[in-house]
């Protein structure tokens, strides 16, 4: 494994960690609500919180659809 990967996931691995300890105590719905802005992409929100993907893919739509009403 070169130098480059093993920095990339070294540092994937802090910020779930980091993740994780910012949204703890938060509703799920707050919690894939808050990764999502952070940018974090919806397969990794769904493998910080231990969550389908289509958990946090319908939690977002449905956010959506309320932003829209």
């Amino acid at each position: 494994m070169s130098n480059d990967k093993q920095v990339i996931e070294k540092l994937d691995i802090i910020i779930k960690l980091l993740a994780v300890g910012t949204i703890k105590g938060k509703e799920v719905k707050e919690q894939i609500l808050f990764l999502y802005n952070l940018g974090i992409s919806n397969k990794n929100i769904a493998e910080i919180l231990g969550k389908t993907q289509n958990t946090v893919n319908a939690t977002l739509s449905q956010s959506r659809k309320k932003k829209n009403e």
